[in-house]
């Protein structure tokens, strides 16, 4: 059994980040990069180092704990390299995968207690913002000032957030162990589009975004942690994100033709 990691949660500020080199978009690679050229453990936007992967605060956090668990370019982690999204992985990503959610559970625990370990969010955006793969590790209060918008609040408390267990019981459903994951793209942001705006706790729907935060600072519900998990119904039954399918092998042919015709051009 692993031992319990000893991890005290404390924000950086946003000017403690490493400046952005050039798109919004790159913003993790950079942050992967500043990892890799600071060997001290003192660096302040990492809250845990582990030769394989790292555990990183979130410059904008959607809850009073958000952090973000990514892999490491490291010689040891070579089938993590190439995965940017929930698209890229297979089931022969499975056994490195539950290696990487089970640390993630266990910072859970950390910065939680046990006891409150299920009130925490662990799992990815169906559709993200940013590459390469990265785990959210939130608190499901979703207190924070950084939520602002819709969006913010819907993307972590709908199925468009696709828990961890999910990803691990799709993958161990796939009959062929090459065949990639495809999300539902339109069905996602169909998601993110038209789900209500509720109270994770107690379901009350919400007029707007300042309405949702209020509520969810006093919602009676709120102080006690959900035990609940989506990856399995009340009957123990194992259950899929129903945003998660299979890329087809024409798709896929197809795909490998554009990647061919790419690098022929010298395009990156």
């Amino acid at each position: 059994m692993d031992r319990p990691l000893e991890l005290s949660y404390v924000a950086p500020t946003k000017d403690q980040f490493p400046l952005q080199s050039s798109s919004w978009r790159n913003a993790l690679y950079d942050i992967l990069s500043t990892v890799e050229a600071n060997v001290e453990d003192d660096n302040a936007i990492i809250l845990f180092r582990h030769p394989k992967f790292v555990c990183t605060y979130d410059k904008f956090p959607k809850a009073k704990h958000h952090l973000l668990l990514m892999c490491r370019n490291y010689s040891t982690n070579p089938s993590c390299l190439n995965v940017k999204s929930l698209n890229d992985l297979t089931k022969k990503h499975l056994d490195e995968l539950r290696e990487f959610h089970n640390l993630a559970r266990r910072i859970a625990a950390a910065i939680s207690g046990d006891a409150y370990q299920n009130s925490f969010k662990i799992g990815y955006h169906s559709i993200p913002s940013l590459h390469p793969l990265h785990l959210h590790i939130i608190s499901s209060d979703l207190d924070s000032p950084c939520v602002t918008t819709r969006k913010h609040i819907v993307s972590f408390s709908s199925d468009f957030f696709v828990t961890a267990d999910e990803v691990e019981n799709h993958l161990e459903s796939a009959f062929v162990d090459s065949l990639p994951v495809a999300v539902r793209a339109q069905r996602a942001q169909d998601v993110l589009d038209s789900y209500p705006l509720k109270c994770q706790y107690c379901s009350r729907s919400a007029l707007n975004v300042p309405d949702f935060k209020r509520h969810n600072q006093i919602c009676p519900k709120a102080k006690t942690p959900n035990k609940e998990e989506r990856a399995h119904n009340d009957n123990g039954h194992v259950q899929l994100n129903s945003l998660l399918g299979w890329t087809s092998k024409r798709d896929l042919t197809q795909n490998n033709r554009a990647s061919s015709r790419k690098r022929s051009r010298g395009d990156s």
